[in-house]
């Protein structure tokens, strides 16, 4: 079902003029359904707020540097570089189907909408890149700054730092 999933999202972007293979590396980047869909979601706003790229979205260069600059905002160019030749990169996560729908489940009920979640992976990003704090001390600052109970920041740090 998740790779259906990720095919149905690339129909979408294919339509939109991006390289096959930037599509291709967005599940490899992406672990996680909901990490995919806000990636897929920011980028779609970025294309409708920005009327120069409603207009060239017939522009396969200019599309796809916007698609490279949204990846830019998740990922580090090595990263991208790496997904892009297919090397293995040491932060794969091994997730067996019960633990990803563990986390699936846990995220849906934590967050109430695509844009709560949204905006925890901006504040995480923030706190990581800002003020160097690690993920898991990232993650409970952004969950206190949006006013979440203490055991949804038990859950989401507890699973932050088992992937970690």
């Amino acid at each position: 079902m998740q790779k259906k999933y990720f095919e149905e999202e690339d129909e979408e972007f294919v339509e939109m003029n991006i390289s096959t293979n930037l599509l291709n590396i967005v599940p490899v980047l992406f672990k996680t359904e909901p990490e995919v869909t806000v990636f897929y979601d920011g980028f779609i706003e970025k294309v409708e707020s920005n009327k120069h790229l409603r207009k060239n979205e017939d522009n396969r260069e200019i599309m796809d540097k916007a698609f490279l600059d949204e990846l830019l905002k998740y990922h580090t160019l090595e990263e991208i570089n790496n997904a892009l030749e297919g090397k293995s990169t040491d932060t794969e996560t091994n997730l067996d189907k019960d633990e990803e729908a563990h986390i699936n489940e846990v995220i849906r009920k934590t967050f109430k909408d695509k844009m709560e979640f949204r905006m925890f992976v901006s504040l995480v990003t923030q706190y990581v890149m800002e003020y160097d704090e690690t993920p898991v001390s990232a993650a409970a600052k952004s969950m206190q700054q949006l006013g979440k109970s203490d055991n949804d920041i038990l859950a989401i740090t507890s699973i932050i730092n088992d992937i970690l």
